[in-house]
């Protein structure tokens, strides 16, 4: 199950699954590294399409304002 993001800090740890919707579609995220308020994002597939080894670095106001969701495990 996917939820908005609204709090980094207590919604998102080091593996957690992020998506992010875009015009074409969704894409598919993991958090290999979180420091303080710095997460590193790795592509895993764009669409569900396997993508090249894209990385980037976000801070959590950006992640909230690009409308990003976490996956919940029930």
């Amino acid at each position: 199950m996917w939820q908005p993001l609204q709090d980094c800090g207590k919604q998102l740890t080091t593996n957690s699954r992020l998506r992010e919707k875009r015009d074409d579609g969704y894409r598919l995220y993991e958090i290999t590294e979180v420091e303080y308020d710095q997460y590193h994002l790795h592509l895993l597939s764009n669409n569900d399409k396997p993508t090249e080894d894209i990385s980037q670095v976000l801070n959590g106001a950006q992640l909230i304002e690009y409308g990003f969701e976490v996956e919940v495990k029930e």
